[in-house]
Parts: structure tokens; C-alpha cells; sequence
């Protein structure tokens, strides 16, 4: 079967302008996306999934992020984004931080924002969990204590929405 090519792709949220966004907290801005999904039911929620992305170290290096400087990866503890699997057609990465399109064909975003894990020193090597986000939305909360330092003073300025608290049982994504 042919894949259809990007531009043929119906996005199943708004311009990355008009989307729920607060820099730092990509795991509520993934929340938000699905929440959209949810919200609309064009495409079965089913085949989007949250996808966390770490390792034991908490120092993920990616490329082609809105905070990088030319080809430098930022490195951050994890991130987070949302993907797209919709069957047999291509699938589709949506990332509020990335200078890539946004949705980005999944092929173009992983050769571009990731680099080989063999050209990496090891403590730099990718873990990856997906999470289904019907469950993602039912399970995730944030009281967002790991965006404050010791003194409890903010890190970065929080969203201006309330915290996300589970409807079910609350589950723990990033994994120590």
C-alpha cells in the first residue's frame, strides 16, 4: 500500500500556535494534545500515544529543539511527545518544542532529532515507554513539585491551568 505523503495528512490538532503550550512542562502539553483528540473524536483516540522518552541518567540529548543553538541537542532530563499511529499509513510526531513541522512524519523527526544511540556515548542512550492516550488521560497527574528547586521557588513559570489530577489511579511515566 502506498503511503500518503505529509501534505495529504489532516492534522488532529490546531496550528502549533494555537495549541495549550507552556515551554518546559511537555508532559502537560502532550496531556492538553490528547485532551484536543479526545475532545473532537476525528481520529480514534486509540492511535495516538504519549511517548516519554529518558534513561537511568536523566540526560536525553535531542536535536532541532526550539531551545538548541544551531546543530547542538539540548539535553533534557526526558521529553515527551505525542505520536500518531494511525494503521498502515505513516505516522506522525507532534512536538510543541521542536523547530521541525508540527505534525512531522515520524521517519523525518527520528532522523532529525535523534542521532544513532551507537553515536552516543552510553550514558546519553534513549529509553523509551508509550503510553496509550485514552490511558495516558485517566492515569497522569502533575502537582509539577519537580519544576521547583529547593527553596520552592519555580524553575520555570508553571502553566496557567490548574494541575492535572488523574480520574483513576495516578501512575508513574518516568521511571527513576
Amino acid at each position: 500500500m502506498e503511503r500518503p505523503s505529509p501534505s495529504s495528512y489532516s492534522a488532529a490538532v490546531p496550528p502549533r500556535a494555537a495549541c495549550v503550550y507552556t515551554s518546559c512542562y511537555c508532559e502537560e502539553n502532550v496531556w492538553k494534545l490528547c485532551e484536543y483528540i479526545r475532545s473532537q473524536d476525528r481520529y480514534p483516540l486509540e492511535e495516538f500515544y504519549a511517548v516519554f522518552i529518558s534513561n537511568d541518567r536523566r540526560m536525553i540529548p535531542l536535536w532541532k529543539q526550539k531551545s538548541g543553538h544551531g546543530d547542538e541537542p539540548v539535553v533534557w532530563d526526558y521529553h515527551v511527545i505525542l505520536l500518531h499511529v494511525p494503521g498502515r499509513e505513516q505516522n506522525f510526531v507532534y512536538d510543541l518544542d521542536t523547530v521541525l513541522p508540527f505534525p512531522c512524519p515520524f521517519e523525518m523527526y527520528s532522523v532529525e532529532a535523534f542521532r544513532p544511540d551507537d553515536r552516543l556515548h552510553p550514558e546519553f542512550h534513549r529509553k523509551i515507554r508509550m503510553v496509550r492516550a485514552d490511558f495516558y488521560l485517566e492515569t497522569f497527574a502533575s502537582d509539577r513539585s519537580h519544576m521547583k528547586d529547593a527553596n520552592g521557588k519555580w524553575q520555570k513559570p508553571p502553566p496557567s491551568y490548574p494541575c492535572i489530577e488523574p480520574a483513576g489511579k495516578m501512575t508513574e511515566f518516568i521511571e527513576s
